[in-house]
């Protein structure tokens, strides 16, 4: 009731608007954007615009995005070379789809294990799970959780920084910096630099955060956990990622290489401390799994305790906040590294947009307003699934174990909990509020995406698909129309959103046209909301593939207008 009450009250706004636009003969402008004027320094001497403090997954992804966007960015990073450990295995649906927007896709899939659901034992039994196949989600090609270790992820990224040029500058140590309302003054272990902003990547215990003087709110959880790359040995596949719970221990298996490496984990019952054997880690294995476990060839083991903490602000000035520096969780769910990945998808073209088209400070705001609520929902999501796991003593971990199996079965044969685990897990069902930058200007139907919500693949024609066109890290403007248009109406969209990356998605009324994106099938125009024979919309969608603005009209001038009040540059594309 309350979607058809925000429905009506959306629709009554948006009419209105027309309508008095209408009645006072001001209908809405055409506008000319121009290009904003070179930047001009005022300042000292700037050694590029913006500063990556940290070369993990977060600040990598960040550089490469600005670099997409023509931004001169420098990557520091302490350490002496890329880690060769790290505890992020899971690459949900939502990176995959941020990677192929980069044309990076193959290359990351052909670094991981697909693995289609995940299975959950008690007290060495096995009662069913999660089945990613039944989760008919249509609206991505990636209906799957990718096993690939974050060391390799940044391999990748690593070397698509050397492919545009740029390399990570390694054994420098950010010491501090200052910021004014232009600039941002860094002292590093190497010299002295000055940039308009400065983002950090740095990890759990972030300089950039501290010097922000922000505070890390939370605490550590009481178990700690021992954690080992190792060939594994034991009656089961190497193909499915399996929860183990028997009372107050859990265990994990993960593939990573068929049965040449598999990543296991497991509670740590001892006080923590020295290094860990895999005699030790294999010991603790059996005693969760409940079941025979051989542990050889060990890649690295380590012992670690989890900590559930977020920065209270994403934003302070010039700068930022991206990754562990903003906040850190439970593994439970393989959440951490895909959400500083789409962090840094946020968070990039706002501030190309702040130093090359005029964006003013609302905008570079919206990073911390859109994310940090996901960043509290993160915690809350696996500090839950952390406590059901790994969390529960006594006759509440006997329960569960009791239970668990029937609830389990139950959830296993209906197709709902697939479908939702899915869609929560791979981060697709996640959106934005709407707000100045984020806007249902005239909505006819309330299906299709929203104003913040991400923007779904879907088939267009054979062998083409709506992320086709969504390529690469750009905005675009997509207008679609199940009512076949004539030439005069392509030849108007065309020239009123010329200088855009526009793409047309509709049927003909005759021949086929070039600039035109033929449609063989209704599905795009359903996944997009287009449901009745005449119905129209007009998309703006984000570089990092959320709807920034629909409008369920071809109306170019209010696309232009909202193009300008994000300040875009509307009379060519954003670099590739």
């Amino acid at each position: 009731m309350g979607l058809v009450v925000l429905a009506l009250i959306t629709v009554t706004l948006a009419f209105g608007r027309r309508a008095w636009a209408r009645l006072r003969g001001r209908p809405l402008p055409r506008l000319h954007v121009r290009h904003p004027a070179p930047l001009v320094a005022t300042g000292p001497r700037q050694d590029g615009e913006v500063l990556v403090v940290g070369a993990g997954p977060s600040g990598l992804m960040t550089a490469a995005l600005l670099v997409r966007q023509g931004v001169a960015v420098r990557v520091i990073d302490a350490g002496a070379g890329p880690s060769t450990e790290s505890r992020a295995f899971a690459v949900q649906a939502r990176t995959i789809e941020l990677f192929r927007s980069l044309g990076l896709a193959d290359e990351l899939l052909a670094h991981g294990v697909i693995d289609t659901g995940i299975l959950f034992h008690f007290r060495g039994r096995p009662a069913g799970g999660l089945d990613f196949d039944r989760a008919h989600a249509a609206d991505t090609p990636y209906q799957f959780i990718l096993m690939a270790p974050q060391s390799e992820v940044e391999q990748i990224l690593l070397a698509d920084l050397a492919r545009h040029g740029l390399s990570v500058e390694r054994g420098t140590r950010l010491e501090s910096f200052t910021q004014d309302q232009d600039h941002v003054r860094v002292r590093l272990n190497s010299g002295d630099l000055t940039c308009r902003y400065i983002v950090g990547a740095d990890g759990a215990h972030s300089t950039v955060r501290k010097q922000l003087g922000l505070d890390f709110q939370g605490d550590g959880y009481a178990q700690r956990f021992l954690l080992a790359d190792c060939r594994v040995e034991w009656p089961f596949d190497h193909t499915s990622f399996r929860i183990f719970m028997a009372g107050d221990r859990i265990g994990l298996f993960l593939p990573l290489d068929g049965t040449n490496r598999s990543r296991v984990m497991t509670n740590d019952p001892g006080d923590g401390t020295g290094p860990l054997t895999l005699d030790e880690l294999q010991t603790e294995l059996r005693a969760a799994t409940a079941v025979p476990v051989t542990l050889t060839d060990p890649v690295w083991t380590t012992r670690y305790q989890a900590h559930l903490r977020q920065a209270a602000r994403y934003r302070v000035g010039r700068g930022f906040l991206v990754g562990d520096a903003a906040h850190i969780h439970s593994p439970a769910g393989g959440q951490g590294m895909n959400t500083g990945l789409q962090d840094a998808a946020n968070l990039a073209w706002k501030l190309a947009a702040a130093l090359h088209a005029g964006a003013g400070d609302a905008l570079l705001e919206s990073y911390h307003d859109e994310r940090h609520p996901v960043g509290v929902e993160l915690l809350r999501f696996t500090d839950r699934l952390f406590t059901v796991a790994a969390g529960l003593h006594g006759w509440r971990a006997r329960l569960r174990d009791r239970i668990g199996p029937f609830l389990v079965r139950r959830a296993s044969v209906m197709p709902l909990p697939h479908r939702k685990a899915f869609r929560r897990l791979s981060q697709i069902g996640l959106a934005y509020r709407t707000g100045p930058y984020v806007v249902n200007d005239l909505l006819h139907s309330l299906r299709g995406p929203w104003a913040g919500q991400r923007a779904p693949d879907a088939r267009i024609r054979t062998g083409r698909q709506m992320f086709d066109l969504l390529s690469g890290y750009r905005l675009h403007v997509v207008a679609l129309s199940r009512k076949p248009l004539d030439d005069a109406t392509i030849s108007d969209l065309a020239a009123g959103l010329a200088g855009t990356s526009f793409h047309l998605v509709a049927r003909v009324v005759c021949r086929s046209d070039e600039r035109v994106e033929l449609v063989d099938s209704a599905e795009v125009f359903d996944a997009y909301g287009l449901r009745g024979n005449e119905s129209q919309a007009l998309y703006v969608i984000r570089p990092d593939g959320y709807v920034a603005w629909r409008c369920d009209e071809l109306d170019v001038d209010a696309c232009r207008a909202f193009l300008a009040r994000v300040h875009i540059p509307v009379d060519q594309e954003i670099p590739a």
